[in-house]
């Protein structure tokens, strides 16, 4: 590759300021479309999703809806779905999208009360007190979002003129990290029993800390994970209300491939660890209520331990190839088979 190949032809900017208040992908993005935002009160710009891709092209759709919608809950811009779907209506923050009145019985939704609870700690009583003071004026698909920002800015006004105010520190995120007791109320009116959250709690705690923490939001991406998670629970895999013992002719179903396949680990590699598996589970004699359940536990973990094995490894074992099926072994079946460090 030439030298000149590596300058780039645009530089992105942002302000360490911004990063710090608002974080750094929200200040990045903030930057890149601020001068197509209006600047006369009342007008709104059509921001092109696949223009916005070609300009951060390290970021997915999703994830630019996903800053898009941070952006507006943060209440620096305005946000309308438009009519065409390549294309979203934004203008600064305050500004109406129609002069119709919204009833005064209107009162916030509940995902509205939960967001603002999860994300920034204000509890449903002050959120709801600042009704009295809310703006009623547009009575369109956007207010719940709106009665977010007055409430968070609210909030945030509280905070700076309380001189007793005192920044509460996040808990450590360890092996024994627990979701607050608000997250569990929504999982819990979600169905999600609380025996299944504890079963995913560590898998969520292992993700986050072999990628060097807790995401900022811990609170709702682990409410997003556990819904995700039970999803596939009560509608993919077979599931019974008594244990059973492994059958030596066992294997696993065909959901469980797409399970799998959904963390990015093939049929073929699954397959491969079909029969050990059932050769250790026959002669443990244990009884469980998911062997499928169990089966994804132990692929999963299989294959993160040999991710890790090759990209450390790579080069002393002959070259490496990772896409290969070419393994060097450094630990015996049973030691696979009964390792839970994945639950801690």
């Amino acid at each position: 590759m030439s030298a000149g190949s590596l300058i780039p032809d645009q530089q992105l900017t942002f302000s360490p300021d911004l990063a710090a208040t608002i974080g750094l992908e929200e200040a990045i993005l903030l930057q890149g479309i601020g001068p197509q935002l209006p600047r006369t009160p009342g007008q709104w710009h059509a921001l092109v999703l696949s223009t916005l891709e070609k300009q951060f092209p390290f970021w997915t759709r999703a994830r630019l809806l996903e800053l898009v919608q941070r952006l507006a809950d943060l209440g620096i811009i305005a946000v309308v779905q438009n009519n065409h779907p390549n294309s979203l209506r934004v203008s600064i923050a305050g500004q109406r999208t129609t002069p119709a009145q919204m009833p005064e019985e209107w009162q916030p939704g509940s995902d509205s009360l939960d967001l603002l609870a999860l994300n920034h700690g204000i509890d449903r009583q002050f959120a709801q007190a600042q009704l009295a003071t809310f703006d009623r004026g547009a009575a369109d698909h956007t207010r719940d979002s709106r009665f977010r920002q007055h409430v968070l800015s609210a909030w945030r006004r509280q905070q700076r003129d309380h001189s007793a105010f005192e920044v509460r520190q996040p808990p450590p995120f360890d092996s024994h990290w627990q979701p607050s007791q608000d997250a569990r109320d929504i999982m819990s009116r979600a169905g999600i029993n609380a025996d299944f959250i504890e079963r995913v709690r560590p898998e969520f705690i292992l993700y986050w800390r072999e990628r060097g923490g807790p995401p900022r939001e811990v609170e709702s991406r682990f409410v997003s994970f556990v819904r995700d998670r039970w999803l596939r629970h009560t509608s993919g895999l077979n599931h019974s209300t008594e244990p059973t013992r492994l059958q030596r002719n066992w294997q696993p179903r065909e959901d469980v491939f797409d399970v799998l396949a959904n963390a990015g680990i093939s049929r073929d590699y699954a397959l491969e660890k079909v029969p050990e598996f059932v050769l250790f589970w026959c002669e443990t004699n244990e009884l469980q209520r998911s062997w499928d359940s169990k089966f994804v536990q132990h692929v999963k973990h299989q294959w993160r331990w040999e991710q890790r094995q090759e990209t450390g490894n790579g080069r002393e074992q002959g070259g490496g190839d990772l896409g290969g099926t070419h393994r060097t072994r450094e630990r015996s079946t049973v030691d696979d088979l009964n390792d839970t460090s994945w639950a801690g």
